[in-house]
């Protein structure tokens, strides 16, 4: 018999603590939508100092020039990237990655932004596989999202990430590179993530983390989630309608942190003309803080959605099959559908089926291969 089951979203957990995040690996990905597991060739370094700030800098400036690479990927959502990162750690460690939910960390941060958000606004459908004891989840709505035009609100963070950041440790690069920044064309291809093992509750959660950039500097070898930082950009915040605004995105931007162990928030404050005014600097353990002094509601809601977390990891992993020797792959569609997070699983029947089980929807061949051999 399939397995159906529903969550109600409204449900909160007792759980309020992470597992604290390690960094177990990272890859870099190029405008080509290839992916180099353990290279930092994409990671970025910031530097942006008042006397640049002062300069009238327009973000919507290279608008028109924008290079959405994102459009001709194959499949922007896909788990591959994570998949040739395990390989590559559990080639170099000769051991397996021990985990229970396997993810993109922002599919992880959908979900539990689900609990709060109007489904309209944050649909969910998403597919996951159980496969030799984990659980892998996908979200389907990524690929339908970056055929859409970039619009100006979507090109600025993009732009602020490119005037803010250089590709080498400030002592490497020259005074005018660093001045041309801002003719630099941007793109959404280039792009440094972090492979996190972490967990809420009893179970056990690896999430990869796009990762803006390094606030200071790089340790070889180490674990550098204390070093990283994530960029973002607000319209300047002049009445409480901007405010309540801006610290919505707090939130989300806290969430993603919180889940991946980054501890800085970084955001470029810019008018009505697109000119950055201003640069505000936030550590991550401070912004529930900061809540609870200005906004109680939203600070409630940060533990809410660790709560929602653990009861939603835990759910999953009750209801799923999870057999750890099992080479058979168990596929199933997450939905979120009248206040409950719904999960089917998909019959032979289904369409689906065939390439989330034996073809590369879900899971690659090669991944498949490495786990069949290293069992």
């Amino acid at each position: 018999m399939a397995v159906s089951a529903s969550l109600f979203i409204n449900q909160k957990g007792t759980t309020t603590a992470l597992k604290q995040p390690k960094e177990v690996g990272f890859y870099s990905r190029n405008q080509h939508g290839e992916i180099f597991p353990f290279d930092d060739g994409k990671l970025k370094y910031y530097y942006l100092p008042n006397n640049d700030i002062n300069k009238a800098i327009d973000l919507n400036s290279g608008f028109k020039k924008f290079k959405n690479c994102q459009r001709d990927f194959k499949d922007v959502a896909t788990l591959e990237p994570i998949l040739e990162t395990i390989i590559g750690y559990e080639t170099s460690k000769n051991k397996s990655l021990k985990a229970d939910i396997i993810a993109h960390g922002e599919t992880v941060a959908k979900l539990i932004c689900a609990s709060f958000e109007n489904p309209n606004v944050n649909p969910i459908d998403m597919r996951l596989a159980s496969y030799k004891g984990q659980l892998y989840i996908k979200d389907m709505t990524l690929q339908k999202k970056v055929k859409n035009q970039i619009d100006v609100k979507g090109y600025i963070p993009y732009k602020f990430e490119t005037v803010s950041t250089l590709t080498q440790p400030i002592a490497y690069v020259e005074r005018d590179t660093i001045d041309k920044r801002n003719r630099k064309i941007s793109n959404d291809g280039d792009k440094f993530c972090s492979l996190i093992r972490t967990g809420v509750g009893n179970a056990k959660i690896l999430i990869e983390g796009d990762i803006s950039c390094i606030y200071d500097f790089k340790q070889e070898g180490k674990d550098n989630l204390k070093h990283y930082t994530k960029l973002g950009v607000s319209p300047l915040v002049s009445n409480l309608n901007d405010s309540h605004k801006f610290e919505n995105v707090v939130f989300k931007d806290w969430l993603r942190c919180f889940l991946t162990g980054v501890p800085r928030i970084i955001y470029g404050f810019y008018d009505d003309k697109h000119i950055l005014k201003t640069v505000e600097e936030y550590t991550t353990e401070e912004i529930p803080i900061l809540f609870k002094e200005h906004n109680p509601e939203l600070a409630s809601k940060c533990t809410n959605a660790i709560k929602w977390y653990g009861l939603m990891a835990e759910w999953l992993l009750k209801i799923v099959p999870h057999e750890n020797e099992s080479d058979v792959i168990k596929p199933f569609k997450l939905v979120l559908e009248d206040n409950h997070l719904k999960l089917i699983e998909i019959e032979s029947a289904d369409p689906e089926h065939e390439g989330l089980v034996n073809g590369e929807d879900m899971l690659s061949n090669k991944y498949k291969i490495w786990k069949t051999k290293s069992k």
